[in-house]
């Protein structure tokens, strides 16, 4: 009787900046958490149940079940939270934000910020973050054109990106600086919208004021 093959085994890598950068967001993260005054949910990890919910549904391994279903009960829900384990964590981190986000295509400490902000406030806030710095830095320089704030990172903010850099007495520390002014203005912006989360503005606010840092 012939054997069954084997299923393939699959072997993530990670890059030796990203290993280094999602070490330091799990500290920054913590543990579980069911704190009913976080709109995410319960969360492990920084892993929101919210999140997992709408981004752990895939497949890959083709069983039939949800990934990240991890206790198998055909839905995703607090108990696979709790499940949840540093491993999946940084998984995730990687292939939903780090990856998407495209962190490396940007100079350190930047792709560092907005994966932070891209995990903290979604990959179109940490992406209008950008675009919100590059225009500060423009205005800066006195030039006339700014970028649509939209999110979408093409060949205009691109651009901009590498005029930034390479201007005489701006480049990465002045770029991120105004990413940082930028992050501490929408964290302001959501205490204003939602009262309820001022109890978390004074570590948002010191989370804005470390991004990228060493």
């Amino acid at each position: 009787m012939e054997k069954s093959p084997s299923p393939d085994i699959v072997v993530t890598g990670y890059s030796a900046r990203y290993a280094a950068e999602v070490r330091k967001l799990l500290v920054r993260e913590g543990g579980f958490v069911d704190d009913p005054a976080d709109r995410g949910g319960t969360t492990s990890f920084g892993i929101s149940l919210r999140f997992l919910k709408a981004e752990g549904a895939f497949d890959e391994d083709g069983d039939g079940i949800a990934d990240f279903d991890l206790d198998m009960d055909g839905d995703i829900d607090g108990q696979d939270i709790r499940k949840l384990t540093r491993g999946d964590a940084v998984y995730l981190y990687h292939r939903c934000f780090w990856q998407t986000v495209r962190a490396e295509d940007f100079a350190r400490p930047l792709g560092e910020a907005m994966f932070d902000q891209a995990v903290n406030g979604g990959l179109g806030a940490a992406r209008k973050l950008l675009q919100q710095a590059l225009n500060a830095c423009l205005e800066g320089m006195r030039r006339n054109d700014r970028l649509t704030v939209d999110g979408q990172i093409g060949a205009a903010t691109m651009a901009a990106y590498q005029v930034v850099l390479t201007y005489p007495a701006f480049g990465m520390p002045v770029l991120i600086s105004a990413y940082r002014k930028a992050a501490a203005d929408r964290y302001r912006a959501i205490v204003a919208r939602y009262p309820s989360q001022k109890r978390f503005l004074t570590g948002w606010l010191n989370r804005a004021r470390g991004l990228g840092a060493s």
